[in-house]
């Protein structure tokens, strides 16, 4: 089993910062900023972008600061601030890739048991450390990897401002609710609501993402009980027990979000336990921490049913297109640049198809979910040094590629036309396995897209434009 670079970046910025903020009052909240600013780093692929974090704190401090001495309008910054950094992906990759940079460093002013506003000009001062660290780690543990890239959006125009003003007032909803509810640990609900909302695809996505995490929160508030009691007290051990749930989170993390959720509150359990005050229970603030993720998941859920949802179904669609394009593609050009985009859309419509996928499993009703598994498997058998070549292979080439287009009309609701016979030379091989693949998927895509019944002035919903 591989140890993931994100892992190591993040160890080794702890360790540093442990090291160098040793004399200081809040030592644990600076080594937690870096650690979640390492782990950040690594996933968003930002590469050697990855220093503009570093001024990107700073700021990010300021509104601390802000939010420090004057709450309401601190609070309404930090909203601004991420509606912008979410509708920056509208304009093309690099502003995209400077509105996560500005997401990294707002999630680690929620990161409990780190106090938001606390001392300001130090934690602004600690805030530049700790985000220079991390980004020195994360290039270091990146020196010898291979060039990875983000999995890409894959939305554009005026649905990036939609995903923007949803996940803005979840944040409004969980301030006022979190002031209200938990005025002692009102970050709690922000973090659920922000974590929630700001990476989600559809309203489908929000639901399920929310379900994870309060699932994987409630396990993890149960078992992270018994654990406390057996390590509390023996400094290393804890050390020990908070690295081992770190590294098993990023490994299932992209497995489901729900093992991510679950390590996190083990995680924040163990924390909780070294910087609560004498006489506080860690079982009393695990319990109230539960509620305020529900809260916090609830602040999310709502705007992204209400406020102009993404339905789950047309990304899908949008994502599915691309994605046998790209198939396309690739069987015109076989080569390494095709094959990384076709990955890349897979990627992309792994993601989109997360609530399809879970939602399959409990209804075992056949739908457009169905048809990632097979199409993810088709990039190998159009690279496969055993796929017919010559004439015959351009032949069936071209007939696989008529095909694949055949299901992007049926993809749209538009009239489709009937599959044309591939001829291969060998019934065992890799294209005519591909093509057996494509078959399934137009089966799949034709039942599940059945175009409804038109009304006189109505237009026919399509694919590629479908967002409603």
């Amino acid at each position: 089993m591989k140890i993931p670079r994100s892992f190591v970046a993040a160890a080794g910025t702890a360790v540093t910062l442990g090291v160098l903020a040793s004399g200081e009052r809040q030592s644990l909240g600076v080594v937690i900023l870096g650690v979640v600013l390492a782990i950040s780093l690594e996933r968003a692929g930002t590469g050697r972008r990855s220093l503009l974090v570093v001024p990107v704190a700073v700021v990010t401090g300021l509104i601390g600061a802000l939010m420090h001495w004057s709450p309401l309008p601190g609070e309404a910054v930090f909203v601004a601030a991420v509606f912008v950094s979410i509708h920056l992906r509208r304009y093309g990759p690099r502003a995209a890739a400077i509105g996560r940079m500005m997401l990294l460093p707002l999630v680690g002013l929620f990161i409990a048991p780190v106090p938001v506003g606390h001392d300001p000009w130090s934690a602004l001062v600690w805030a530049a450390v700790a985000s220079a660290v991390a980004a020195g780690w994360t290039a270091l543990t990146s020196i010898r990897a291979p060039a990875g890239e983000p999995v890409p959006e894959r939305t554009t125009g005026s649905v990036h401002t939609r995903f923007a003003a949803q996940s803005a007032t979840a944040l409004a909803l969980a301030f006022g609710l979190g002031h209200l509810i938990f005025p002692g640990h009102w970050p709690w609900v922000v973090i659920s609501a922000f974590t929630v909302s700001v990476g989600a695809r559809s309203r489908g996505h929000v639901l399920h993402r929310s379900i994870q995490r309060t699932g994987g929160a409630l396990l993890g508030t149960a078992t992270s009980t018994l654990v406390g009691v057996l390590v509390l007290g023996h400094g290393w051990l804890v050390a020990v027990m908070i690295f081992a749930y770190l590294l098993a989170g990023l490994i299932l993390r992209d497995r489901n979000y729900a093992y991510w959720s679950f390590c996190v509150t083990s995680i924040l359990a163990l924390l909780y336990g070294l910087a609560a005050p004498a006489g506080v229970s860690g079982v009393e603030v695990l319990g109230e921490r539960l509620a305020a993720v529900v809260v916090g998941c609830l602040c999310a859920v709502l705007p992204a049913w209400v406020l102009v949802p993404v339905r789950t179904e047309a990304v899908m669609r949008k994502n599915l297109a691309r994605t046998l394009a790209a198939l396309g593609k690739l069987l015109e050009e076989p080569g390494e640049d095709g094959r990384r985009e076709f990955d890349r859309s897979v990627a992309a419509l792994r993601v989109a198809a997360e609530p399809g996928l879970a939602w399959r499993r409990v209804v075992r009703r056949p739908g457009l979910a169905d048809c990632v598994e097979p199409l993810a498997s088709c990039g190998a058998l159009v690279v496969d040094p055993g796929a017919d070549g010559g004439p015959a292979g351009r032949a069936a080439r071209g007939a696989l590629r008529r095909n694949i287009g055949a299901t992007r009309l049926a993809l749209a609701r538009r009239p489709v036309p009937e599959l044309v016979p591939v001829a291969v030379l060998h019934p065992g091989s890799p294209l005519a396995t591909l093509d057996r693949t494509l078959r399934q998927v137009h089966s799949t895509v034709s039942a599940a897209c059945v175009p409804a019944p038109s009304r006189p002035g109505s237009a026919t919903p399509s694919a590629g434009t479908a967002f409603g």
